[in-house]
């Protein structure tokens, strides 16, 4: 084979390597938002839960695993339905991509963040309990709120609901984000931008 024709096959095999990540990344990842989807999101969450979790009940064991504990954050922008039909689905797309990428700057590497759907954001906190997730969501909120503007309106606040949930006393991934959901709907009924914790929640329900 030719030296011109050995070139050419490396640069087609590059591009194909190159088109196969693309895809692969779609496969677990948000276009609008570059966040996890829900996919992506409980793939990666979903193994962690686990082994915190053995973790959590073989105490001979605990002392091994630096990561104790594991909390979801819920977030859902407020009146986004209307934001929409308002502003158009133009700019509901960037009041979501906006608020993504202040979350993202708000939490660490190694903790997760997906678009649940629509305008549902879901966060995993490693090794944080519910009260540290709470004061991480209430930065959040805040954050949000003083920096999420309309383009040519910028007086209107842009708010969020969110619910916090623990670890503690769920037995898979899946009730741990519908224990944190239910935290955010709360928030959502009594006033919206606001956060809620799902153990306060339970509490008052006693």
């Amino acid at each position: 084979m030719a030296e011109k024709d050995i070139k050419e096959l490396k640069s087609e095999l590059r591009q194909r390597d190159f088109k196969i990540k693309e895809l692969e990344s779609l496969i677990v990842h948000d276009p609008l938002t570059g966040l996890f989807n829900r996919r992506g999101f409980l793939a990666l969450a979903n193994k962690l839960f686990q082994d915190v979790r053995h973790f959590q009940k073989n105490k001979a064991e605990r002392e091994h695993f630096v990561i104790k504990s594991f909390a979801i954050l819920f977030f859902d922008i407020d009146n986004f339905k209307k934001l929409n039909d308002t502003f158009s689905h133009k700019v509901g797309d960037q009041i979501l991509q906006f608020a993504s990428s202040v979350i993202m700057g708000k939490v660490r590497i190694s903790d997760f963040v997906g678009r649940w759907g629509g305008e549902e954001i879901v966060v995993a906190l490693i090794g944080s309990q519910e009260h540290d997730a709470y004061q991480k969501a209430e930065e959040i909120r805040k954050a949000v709120k003083s920096r999420v503007k309309i383009p040519k309106h910028p007086d209107l606040k842009i708010t969020i609901s969110a619910g916090v949930a623990e670890l503690d006393g769920a037995y898979s991934l899946e009730e741990l984000i519908k224990r944190a959901d239910e935290a955010m709907y709360y928030s959502k009924l009594h006033g919206k931008n606001k956060v809620t914790q799902y153990s306060q929640l339970v509490g008052s329900k006693k």
